[in-house]
């Protein structure tokens, strides 16, 4: 049995109880990341012991519960933690233990918090953004040293100006169609952060493409099948988020195959 895909895996799940740290205090401008060093519950506001700190499998020996007050705690938590752990693997296996296996899992790992608060609150933190593109930078750079290819840097510096081009002209357009915001200013951050990270041509495509797709799908589902209108907004940055990811672990074979379809390969 192989160590390194169990190890990544519990690292994911390790990272995935600190995103969920992120995910709940970032919102909340009250609260740091760094204090209190602890984590509590949010209802009784009880110290989580260490042992009760265990990711997924805590959960499920509290039986989804605060020790203390018996309030239920969200499914959110082991999910983002399973989910975290999942991708951490998938982008092993794409990678390989390399500079691009850290590149990934460092784009995983932004990409989730984004999703969850965009989803719950409708907005793209400033900190994780600016935060992402810091390091994006500097692994980008180091990668670029490794394979002594500066047109490596220069792409993805390119992908990220042209990212968020891309949204802003995308954004200007749909307002003057649809005669109100069509793009929020935090998404066309989140894609210069996306461009970093994947690059220019064809990444900057199929993630817009998958990402318009996803939403579309998911906009037409919410509709049929909930109360919501037309009219009410959808956060796009989580569509932005699968997309990219998509692009990340499988966007060659994806762009491959659709160039093998349309019969220029």
């Amino acid at each position: 049995m192989e160590v390194a895909p169990l190890f990544i895996f519990v690292l994911g799940l390790l990272i995935g109880s600190f995103l969920n740290v992120c995910i709940y205090r970032i919102p909340r401008g009250g609260l740091s990341i760094n204090f209190p060093r602890w984590s509590f519950c949010p209802e009784c506001q009880a110290t989580i012991r260490f042992y009760d700190n265990i990711p997924v499998l805590s959960y499920i020996l509290l039986r989804g519960q605060c020790r203390d007050c018996g309030t239920r705690i969200s499914i959110a938590y082991p999910l983002v933690e399973l989910i975290t752990g999942g991708l951490f693997l998938l982008v092993y296996y794409r990678f390989g233990l390399t500079l691009g296996f850290v590149h990934g899992c460092l784009f995983v790992a932004l990409l989730i918090p984004v999703s969850w608060i965009d989803a719950r609150w409708y907005i793209i933190p400033n900190i994780i953004v600016a935060t992402g593109l810091t390091l994006g930078l500097g692994i980008t750079a180091a990668i670029t040293a490794q394979q002594q290819d500066w047109f490596y840097l220069l792409e993805h510096f390119i992908g990220a100006v042209a990212g968020s081009g891309v949204l802003l002209l995308i954004g200007i357009l749909g307002k003057a169609i649809l005669r109100k915001e069509a793009m929020g200013g935090g998404d066309i951050k989140l894609m210069a952060l996306i461009g970093l990270f994947l690059g220019a041509w064809p990444h900057l495509l199929i993630v817009v493409v998958l990402s318009a797709f996803i939403g579309s799908i998911v906009g037409l589902l919410l509709v049929a099948f909930t109360e919501r209108s037309r009219q009410h907004p959808i956060p796009y940055g989580p569509f932005l988020a699968i997309a990219a990811v998509l692009d990340l672990i499988w966007g060659e074979g994806m762009w491959n195959g659709y160039l093998r379809f349309i019969g220029w390969v």
